[in-house]
């Protein structure tokens, strides 16, 4: 709402208030076509927004039927552009499970998914996390990122940076330094393969194929999808410190 009030307010800013001639009259025709496309991309924005919250709390309801009450907020789609928005691999919504544990809703987005048509959801993957399967994960791509031992407990205790794994002031253990055309991998689950790389995690979502008709109907199978580390800093501490 606040966007729409504010192109009305630039729209009216910006005509002139007083067309004398044919050339100010072509110049605010101009203008106004001008503001009309900002406000139709603003629009487009919000409506994508909110399409993909909408999506993530039907998946939520039908999926996950022993939630009763939540709430579903996200931030990595605060202040994003269209352009962001389409090159976006994977957003994440943090749940307050209400009377429950808090959880965290990936939604990965293979190539495809957004196009002049609208939004393809067969193009898409959910992932649901508490804070036991989160920190499992976690445990996991310290335990690749470092090739050291860590306990789950300490990952649990501990923030996550580029450069390792932190307690309050200090490393416990840090990533191993490498090129940027070095990976290491874990194959983790029947879902994912954890991949790190200059201090970012990547999960590899494994393809599946069933059959051929739902193999041509797309989904993200065999995407590697990078999350970024404000994204795993976010999730880890919205599950594990209140």
């Amino acid at each position: 709402m606040k966007n729409i009030f504010t192109f009305l307010l630039v729209f009216s800013l910006l005509i002139p208030n007083n067309i004398k001639s044919q050339d100010d009259g072509a110049a605010a025709a101009a203008i106004a076509a001008g503001v009309l496309a900002i406000g139709s991309g603003i629009a487009a924005v919000e409506q994508l927004k909110e399409q993909m919250e909408l999506k993530a709390v039907e998946q939520i309801l039908s999926s996950y039927p022993e939630i009763k009450n939540f709430e579903l907020k996200t931030s990595t789609l605060k202040g994003a552009k269209m352009k962001d928005i389409s090159r976006t691999g994977i957003v994440t919504y943090e749940i307050n499970n209400i009377g429950g544990e808090r959880l965290v809703l990936f939604l990965f987005l293979s190539s495809g998914w957004s196009n002049q048509y609208g939004l393809d959801f067969n193009k898409v993957k959910w992932k649901l996390f508490d804070r036991k399967s989160w920190n499992d994960l976690m445990q996991a791509f310290v335990q690749t990122a470092s090739r050291k031992e860590v306990d789950v407990q300490t990952i649990a205790m501990s923030t996550i940076s580029a450069k390792g794994l932190k307690n309050k002031k200090d490393y416990i253990l840090e990533f191993d330094k490498m090129r940027g055309d070095v990976y290491y991998t874990l194959d983790y689950s029947d879902e994912f393969k954890l991949v790190f790389n200059e201090g970012t995690m990547g999960l590899f979502l494994k393809q599946r194929k069933t059959n051929e008709t739902e193999f041509r109907k797309g989904g993200v199978t065999g995407d590697l999808v990078q999350i970024r580390r404000k994204a795993i800093t976010r999730a880890h501490n919205f599950l594990n410190f209140r």
